[in-house]
């Protein structure tokens, strides 16, 4: 059981807390100015690299008080050690902050949503494989999935966005992964943008509210989750 103070007031902050394990780790936790009932639960997980100090906060930040602000919902963005959310203890470490979140702030069951950019996107398609029934949305940025997905990955609807500039992962390659899926039946879908650097993931910010409708519909579609 994951060891921490949750914030109460409302605004961004840096929380340290201890792991099942006794290992110290960060994350950063966005309370909603107000927050009404039913409140959607965001985890947010941060690109690549060799995580240093709060490593998540600036792309929450981003959603928080950009293009998702009208959401009221929680964020929360745990920090990977070592960068990579498929290593066993960065997986449970944000499955075990997203419930304790969801319990604390008694956040919807149905509107847990999972965003991440760059090795964050790759880290969302590993948690829909690791955890097919947990979100009701997944939005993977600026990061390609894997050639080959689990039957059970197919449930959660998902919206890529990825940019035909994007040099580091062509975004072809999550098109192409896009379309079997969707031609399969899955709800998936991706919106390729031009022009846009693969570092510079705030131009994002428009693209990410335009899918607010889409976020609404999946929530009243989802079924009932644990």
């Amino acid at each position: 059981m994951l060891t921490i103070i949750f914030p109460t007031r409302p605004g961004t902050h840096d929380v340290v807390l201890e792991t099942p394990a006794g290992e110290l780790a960060r994350c950063t936790v966005h309370v909603p100015d107000t927050q009404a009932a039913e409140a959607p639960l965001v985890l947010v997980l941060h690109y690549g690299g060799e995580p240093s100090g709060f490593y998540g906060r600036p792309l929450l930040e981003m959603l928080a008080t950009g293009p998702w602000r009208e959401l009221g919902a929680v964020l929360i963005a745990p920090v990977a050690a070592g960068g990579d959310w498929s290593l066993p203890r960065n997986t449970e470490l944000a499955l075990d902050l997203l419930q304790a979140a969801q319990d604390h702030y008694a956040t919807a069951p149905t509107k847990r949503v999972v965003l991440g950019y760059s090795m964050g996107a790759m880290g969302v398609w590993h948690l829909l494989s690791r955890a097919p029934n947990l979100f009701a949305a997944a939005v993977p940025l600026a990061g390609p999935p894997p050639p080959m997905l689990p039957p059970l990955v197919l449930r959660t609807p998902v919206h890529a966005i990825n940019s035909r500039a994007d040099r580091l992962f062509p975004a072809q390659e999550t098109a192409a992964v896009i379309a079997t899926l969707a031609a399969g039946g899955a709800p998936a879908q991706v919106t390729l943008l031009d022009g846009i650097d693969h570092h510079a993931f705030g131009t994002f910010a428009p693209s990410l509210a335009q899918l607010l409708p889409w976020l609404n519909s999946c929530w009243s579609a989802a079924e009932p989750r644990a």
